[in-house]
């Protein structure tokens, strides 16, 4: 798969008028945000730990370490304020990391949120995700993390049954993906059910601390309650103090993938 291959659709969504998200940057206090259109927060900022994970959303998505401990491959849909990449490639140094972003006009703020140049090991490809995840055959992932957002909803072409199916065929055995769904839009079941039966059933469901948002965790050819760690142990390359950051989030998905076991 070539950068060209890819950037053709991203070129004719923004031609078609299709990615009018409106980006901004806002400053309040010691938060640098990013917003598509007039309301939503997409990332956050703290200008004094920039690596810190700021909206709850985000620090649940880690709770992908209960599945894949030591992740080699990565892949991230949505670049954003880049918060989950930053702190993956700050923490996870082990881990080769590809974010596939859309918009051009999102990847231009990358260093106004300190997102760390392309280097051996992490990468921000400019292309449409779900053209990204249809056409890639190369490459395999242990971690797949989905989180784009349009200025009032999630991407309609990360929502497909296709979609999905793709994200399935390109994880490697005990594999996970994460799609970040919000919880008011009208077609939250549909996606659910969509992401279920891409992985026969192997999915859980767990709602963001913060009203608005849910995690969907899915694992291929492998239950989720499968091999789950008796206890939460943070990873050597991990600081304390980022750790601490995750630790309750972890906890609330071990949890819930454990209530599936005792009552599934």
């Amino acid at each position: 798969m070539t950068a060209s291959s890819t950037n053709s659709s991203a070129t004719a969504g923004r031609e078609a008028g299709l990615l009018n998200n409106g980006a901004r940057v806002d400053h309040v206090r010691f938060k640098r945000k990013l917003r598509f259109g007039t309301t939503d927060i997409q990332s956050a900022m703290d200008l004094r730990d920039p690596d810190r994970l700021v909206l709850s959303y985000t620090r649940l998505m880690m709770a992908f370490l209960l599945f894949q401990p030591q992740p080699q491959h990565i892949l991230m849909i949505g670049l954003g304020g880049g918060s989950l990449p930053k702190f993956c490639h700050q923490h996870l140094p082990g881990s080769d990391i590809t974010v596939v972003e859309i918009d051009p006009e999102v990847i231009a703020l990358r260093d106004q949120f300190e997102i760390p140049s392309d280097q051996s090991g992490f990468r921000v490809v400019w292309a449409d995700g779900a053209d990204f995840v249809a056409v890639v055959d190369d490459q395999r992932f242990n971690v797949i993390l989905v989180d784009g957002f349009e200025a009032e909803q999630m991407a309609p072409a990360l929502g497909t049954q296709s979609f999905y199916h793709h994200c399935q065929r390109l994880l490697r055995h005990g594999g996970v993906v994460l799609c970040n769904l919000h919880e008011l839009d009208i077609y939250y079941g549909v996606f659910m059910e969509r992401i279920a039966l891409a992985f026969d059933g192997n999915a859980l469901v767990v709602s963001t601390r913060e009203c608005g948002n849910s995690i969907v965790f899915a694992r291929k050819d492998t239950a989720i309650d499968a091999r789950l760690p008796q206890h939460l142990v943070r990873p050597a390359s991990m600081a304390p103090g980022a750790w601490l950051g995750i630790e309750a989030d972890l906890h609330d998905v071990l949890r819930a993938a454990r209530r599936v076991k005792e009552y599934g």
